[in-house]
């Protein structure tokens, strides 16, 4: 969440600001403070640092004194010399005054700040300042992630040069998909383990096979419920193709979807990937699902380009994000 502060003397003028913004983007009121004058500007960015501070560039120095020209600008120059200060991180300026647009253009434009003609009869203003206040919030978020991801990273380091168990499952939703695959592909060779002269007496891993959709299906419920408490089978009820259907698994009550998939037949693979292009394209248009994992276990019987199924119907740049991974069956009946 972003911090603004609005600086404006014009009740009237300050509250139409107000109202934009927390109507236009996800900003609680409480993130934004308001000043009437430079002095009680002043007094907030002593406490507080701003992501965003409004500035109209004729203000009272002092509350319920006289609106003077310059007294934006001068306050920008203490900003930037007074070490009491907390300086926004960006500022725009606005006015109605069409001639303090123009003379303030060289100092803010030097610093790669915004200037916005403020007018009572249009929207302009408004939208201009959408625009500003949307990239900032994209930003702060990037930001935010990228220091998540950071330390999620750091710390997986540590785990793993210690020989600690990692039961974390991903801070990004990508990273959390790739939790979902990782944690799946690597459950079909643990049977193999017990194999190595040192498996219980009455486990025996010749038994343990999948050999149709519905053991991958169960295998999946298996290791991903206690990674993911709220999975759920067979929950989201759609209609797809005319028929009604429920997707295969969702997380978190439908934003996570995973399908599950079984090729051992060239006709199979003709329909899963028929059905897979069908899937991904409801799933694109529906609102509430933000990721949709298919997964594919194949036999090694069949011919198919693995990299060239995952590339051409994966797709982790749109919204929802949609992956595929496509797993060698090799937990095969004997």
């Amino acid at each position: 969440m972003i911090k603004i502060l609005i600086v404006d003397d014009n009740q009237y003028k300050l509250d139409k600001i107000l109202n934009s913004i927390i109507t236009s983007h996800p900003i609680n009121k409480s993130s934004i403070d308001c000043a009437n004058c430079k002095k009680n500007a002043s007094k907030y960015l002593y406490k507080e640092r701003y992501d965003l501070m409004i500035l109209d560039l004729v203000l009272p120095v002092e509350e319920d004194g006289e609106s003077l020209a310059k007294v934006g600008l001068g306050f920008l120059d203490e900003i930037l010399i007074n070490p009491s200060i907390k300086p926004p991180i960006h500022i725009v300026g606005m006015s109605g005054f069409k001639d303090e647009i123009t003379e303030a253009h060289n100092h803010f434009s030097s610093k790669l700040w915004n200037l916005i003609e403020y007018k009572e009869d249009s929207t302009i203003w408004s939208d201009k300042l959408d625009s500003i206040i949307y990239h900032l919030l994209k930003i702060r978020n990037q930001y935010v992630n990228n220091l998540i991801e950071e330390q999620y990273n750091i710390v997986n380091k540590h785990i793993s040069n210690n020989g600690l168990p990692n039961t974390s499952s991903g801070i990004t939703l990508k990273s959390l998909i790739y939790k979902i695959e990782d944690i799946i592909e690597k459950s079909l060779p643990v049977p193999s383990y017990f194999s190595n002269g040192n498996k219980a007496k009455n486990i025996n891993s010749n038994n343990i096979t999948v050999s149709s959709e519905y053991d991958f299906q169960n295998l999946i419920h298996m290791v991903l419920r206690p990674w993911f408490p709220s999975l759920e089978p067979e929950n989201a009820t759609i209609v797809f193709d005319g028929n009604t259907k429920n997707a295969d698994f969702s997380i978190k009550g439908n934003r996570i979807i995973i399908e599950v998939k079984y090729i051992d037949s060239t006709g199979k693979k003709n329909d899963t990937l028929k059905t897979l292009e069908g899937l991904k394209n409801f799933y694109l248009e529906n609102a509430n699902v933000k990721a949709v994992i298919f997964i594919i276990l194949y036999e090694s019987s069949v011919n198919l380009d693995k990299f060239k199924i995952e590339s051409k119907f994966g797709d982790m740049e749109s919204d929802p994000y949609v992956s595929v991974k496509l797993i060698e069956n090799i937990l095969i009946a004997n």
